[in-house]
């Protein structure tokens, strides 16, 4: 049984990867119990990752006499050959400004030097526990904490970041129904149909927008319509992922009515109009949109609202998709 217990516990080390040192965090301008708190959730991070066998605070502090702060690289590589490990972890932990700056490097004791390192910074002391985090991952696969974020994991400062970051182009579709209330000669709703294209900032966005409305119940040739082509600009009440929007467009419009005999023409098109955008910091949103529509034609105003679905994609900055519909 013993034997067993033994064989078991060298496979879980050998499974564990490298032995691993992780020197206590220098603070700069961080009390030193923030600083020692902090080099105790890393240990536990890295350990988790399950790419190292983490050397223990006690370990450390029988070989050295105490859970030593190491700074340097040359000491830490001498410190860690006491200790048995092959690879060894300095870090610190630094306030500048309002940030709170986590810095670590990967030693290889053998000789190479520093093999990887990175930092990450927060504005919020709350969220040390998720800076410590990634870079314990960080470590454990050599890739930079800001190159993969996982849901959860984003801190404040990274949030505001993406918030102010470029402006997106892109585009899609739009699909509903006009109420035509006036100067159409028909009550009928008409559907509309058309193509959007956009354009993102993080507290805007513009608009291109064409679109078709046909009263199809008749089935004449001389069906009213109404075909705006619009550019309009709307405010974006938040940056949070569902946020209502206000705004306007104006441009040019053909139409068709039956009102007086048959009318047809060019007209110029105010349309006031607001909506509730879904997903606005993903890649793609989903809006419902609600917009009235005014076309000042020679014989008369068409007007009515017009109840839509617009299903828009990003295509990143610099492409806006093909004929504007994000394809």
């Amino acid at each position: 049984m013993t034997a067993a217990i033994s064989a078991i516990a060298l496979l879980s080390m050998l499974s564990a990867g490298p032995k691993v040192v992780v020197f206590g965090f220098q603070g700069i301008g961080v009390d030193s119990v923030t600083a020692l708190v902090a080099t105790s959730v890393f240990r536990t991070e890295l350990g988790n990752t399950g790419k190292f066998a983490v050397a223990t605070a006690d370990e450390v502090a029988g070989v050295l006499g105490a859970d030593k702060v190491v700074t340097k690289v040359s000491d830490a590589q001498d410190a860690a050959r006491q200790i048995g490990a092959a690879k060894a972890v300095i870090g610190s932990l630094s306030k500048l400004g309002t940030q709170t700056i986590g810095m670590v490097k990967l030693i290889d004791v053998a000789g190479g030097g520093v093999e990887f390192e990175d930092q990450l910074a927060t504005t919020n002391r709350d969220e040390l526990d998720i800076v410590l985090r990634r870079l314990a991952k960080a470590v454990a696969f050599k890739t930079k904490a800001s190159a993969e974020v996982e849901l959860g994991e984003i801190t404040e400062k990274e949030s505001k970041e993406v918030n102010r970051k470029q402006a997106f182009f892109g585009g899609g579709v739009t699909l509903g129904g006009f109420i035509p209330v006036g100067g159409l000669g028909t009550k009928t709703v008409m559907p509309v149909l058309g193509g959007i294209g956009l354009y993102e900032a993080p507290d805007f966005f513009a608009e291109f927008r064409y679109t078709g409305s046909l009263d199809i119940a008749s089935g004449s040739h001389s069906s009213a319509s109404i075909i705006p082509i619009t550019v309009g600009v709307f405010k974006t009440a938040s940056r949070e992922d569902f946020t209502p929007y206000y705004g306007g467009a104006l441009g040019i419009g053909q139409y068709t009515s039956n009102e007086q005999d048959y009318q047809s023409g060019w007209g110029f098109v105010v349309a006031p109009g607001a909506g509730y955008m879904l997903f606005h910091t993903f890649d793609f949103h989903v809006m419902a949109d609600l917009r009235y529509y005014l076309v000042f034609g020679g014989d008369g105003v068409k007007h009515g609202p017009a109840i839509t679905i617009n299903l828009a994609f990003r295509r990143g900055k610099g492409g806006g998709g093909c004929c504007l519909l994000g394809f």
